[in-house]
């Protein structure tokens, strides 16, 4: 072979190994390992019913504040967390956390959506106008990455809603 051939291939090899988690494309056996609850969930699903389920799940934790029925019936026990307000990961950890944080405040969807990265891993996001007791009114973004219809791993940005310039700002 010559090196204008094997330079490529190596390039990309070397791109595909170090390509960050979340551009890898995780197997179904993680469903099982994380602890995905199969009666409530399956390991392969459509966008649509991905986009039903995180909507529903959206709608039990953040509307109605029933965290544990939304976590319980659609997320998986060990879920992974990178929420930097939550001291870990799964759902005994997150649940009172979040039922605390919820408590006597309001919640507005304004989308939810999913898709897929290039290495056809599912991925949820839920964008809402939240107003807490503690933190007064934000914009928080949730983002899930799922396996059929299982929620197994958390991202999360926010923000407090400040005056701005711009009218259509954060919502």
């Amino acid at each position: 072979m010559h090196a204008t051939t094997v330079l490529p291939l190596l390039a990309l090899a070397i791109t595909t190994l170090a390509a960050p988690l979340e551009t890898r494309h995780w197997g179904s056996e993680e469903y099982y390992s994380l602890g995905c609850p199969t009666n409530t969930t399956k390991p392969h699903a459509s966008q649509h019913e991905q986009t039903e389920v995180l909507n529903t799940f959206a709608n039990e934790v953040f509307v109605h504040q029933q965290v544990a029925l939304g976590y319980d019936t659609y997320a998986a026990v060990n879920f992974i967390n990178h929420a930097p307000e939550v001291s870990g990961s799964g759902i005994a950890i997150v649940v009172p956390f979040q039922t605390a944080e919820l408590k006597g405040g309001s919640v507005e969807i304004q989308r939810v959506f999913v898709g897929t990265n290039l290495t056809g891993t599912s991925f949820g996001t839920i964008h809402f106008k939240g107003n807490s007791v503690a933190f007064g009114e934000g914009d928080i973004a949730g983002i899930w990455r799922m396996i059929g219809t299982c929620l197994v791993e958390y991202w999360d940005v926010a923000t407090g809603v400040q005056p701005s310039q711009n009218p259509i700002a954060y919502f």
